[in-house]
């Protein structure tokens, strides 16, 4: 008859489970050996068939759900901590600024505000690929679409046949078009009409998505 274990050793190996990412079964018999020496990693997944049968410790005791949750709380408080360090540096960065736009200014605290300008737009770049959004879509999307081309050109140019579709689904989903940028540089065009503005003022250059996709047909078709 397999070894029973109470509940302190299902809580043990749940934790390590998560710790290791749900990978490394060895690492975790090794840890769990500590204090369970007859304790195996077999014990984790599940075993036979038909009648025969065993859940793992995985499917029984849901590991799974519990390394998702992990993961999630490890990602947030990854952003939280990026989120702090980002308000940090602008707020250093806007009591410079107060100086320097002041008064003569002092060629070290110009210094300081340029460094810090720097620190604020790589903190805030940080910060945006700590969030799921259609603007960190866009960038993984266009990359993606870029190799891809060299590596699978009939794949890239199946993707760029569905780019539609593709753009649809991305803004239905993150519901974010409104709030990205277009295509023009910051500043430009600010306080004018788009110059190729559509009916009722409505700028109708292609978004974000759509120029990823028109960067693959360029390079495969």
């Amino acid at each position: 008859m397999p070894k029973q274990y109470g509940q302190e050793a299902i809580e043990e190996a749940r934790r390590l489970f998560c710790k290791y990412g749900g990978k490394n079964y060895d690492a975790i018999e090794r840890e769990m050996q500590k204090k369970w020496p007859s304790w195996r990693k077999g014990l984790l997944p599940d075993k036979g068939k038909g009648k025969d049968a065993r859940l793992g410790w995985i499917a029984r005791y849901g590991f799974d759900n519990s390394l998702e949750i992990h993961t999630k709380t490890l990602m947030t408080a990854v952003a939280d901590d990026t989120q702090n360090l980002y308000l940090g540096i602008k707020t250093v960065r806007q009591k410079l600024q107060l100086k320097v736009v002041g008064d003569s200014p002092t060629k070290d605290q110009l210094y300081q505000y340029r460094d810090y300008c720097n620190l604020e737009i790589a903190a805030r770049k940080a910060l945006d690929l700590t969030r799921d959004n259609l603007e960190t879509f866009v960038s993984g999307f266009e990359k993606l679409m870029i190799w891809l081309a060299d590596i699978d050109p009939e794949l890239a140019r199946g993707l760029a046949k569905n780019g539609d579709r593709l753009v649809e689904a991305a803004k239905a989903h993150y519901g974010e078009e409104a709030a990205l940028d277009e295509g023009t540089d910051p500043g430009e065009n600010e306080g004018s009409e788009p110059a190729d503005a559509g009916e009722n003022g409505l700028d109708n250059r292609p978004g974000p998505v759509d120029r990823a996709l028109k960067l693959v047909e360029k390079k495969v078709v």
